[in-house]
């Protein structure tokens, strides 16, 4: 496990937008196919049925407004969920997508609103508890094998009400989060490469709180960028 400092500072978007657009570019891996590519200017609801989203344990999830947002789950999934005594109560916002690829690259912005991290929220996945970019109150992590091994880590904090412009990028064993105008997060280890049933990317917010997302894409991950080795070298040992 190695600590990764910020490298240029930390993110501060305080008068940034919805509208602001997220400049990054990929450096570790080539973008291949797009799998998807969403700016949510057209108004929807994220039901069972919807060809690209899943709402993770019953919370709820509205296109409007040129966003993508999040909330938790209703008072009657709540109680039901309670009743059963089973737990995932659906009060942290979870969104699944579909069919993403092993060899990942993504880009979108977003934002959190209220609600409390916990010490697993909020997060960004590619397999479920699988491997993770963990956003804690004291700095980040990114984890690994169900949250038993951590591979990277960070001092930067995510701030409340803020827009954060990211990208991440999966290549093999390696695990790259970029912020724009913000830190970078870099982790290898076989976890991130291991065979997984399901690669699926994963959104959660705080606990109780509401989620931003505007600007989402996604591509296959292609051949390892020409540059990435000189690129690696700035902030991994």
């Amino acid at each position: 496990m190695m600590r990764i400092t910020v490298l240029l500072g930390l993110a501060v978007f305080q008068h940034a937008s919805a509208a602001d657009l997220n400049h990054l570019q990929p450096i570790l891996a080539k973008p291949g196919q797009v799998v998807l590519d969403m700016d949510f200017e057209t108004d929807f609801v994220v039901d069972k049925s919807h060809k690209f989203f899943v709402c993770g344990q019953g919370t709820t999830w509205k296109a409007k407004q040129g966003m993508l947002v999040g909330t938790e789950s209703s008072p009657e999934y709540q109680a039901k969920k309670e009743a059963q005594g089973n737990g995932h109560l659906g009060t942290a916002p979870r969104l699944q997508i579909r069919d993403s690829p092993r060899d990942v690259i993504l880009r979108y912005s977003f934002k959190i609103v209220g609600g409390k991290g916990t010490k697993l929220l909020p997060m960004i996945e590619a397999g479920h508890h699988l491997r993770r970019i963990y956003f804690g109150a004291d700095g980040s992590q990114i984890l690994v094998d169900h949250e038993k091994k951590t591979i990277a880590e960070s001092d930067f904090v995510l701030q409340q009400d803020q827009w954060y412009h990211v990208m991440i990028e999966i290549k093999g064993d390696e695990f790259l989060v970029r912020f724009q105008d913000g830190p970078t997060i870099y982790g290898n280890d076989p976890g991130v490469g291991a065979d997984f049933a399901n690669h699926a990317i994963g959104i959660t917010a705080t606990d109780k709180g509401t989620i931003y997302i505007d600007n989402l894409a996604i591509w296959n991950a292609a051949d390892v960028q020409p540059g990435w080795v000189t690129a690696k070298a700035k902030f991994a040992p």
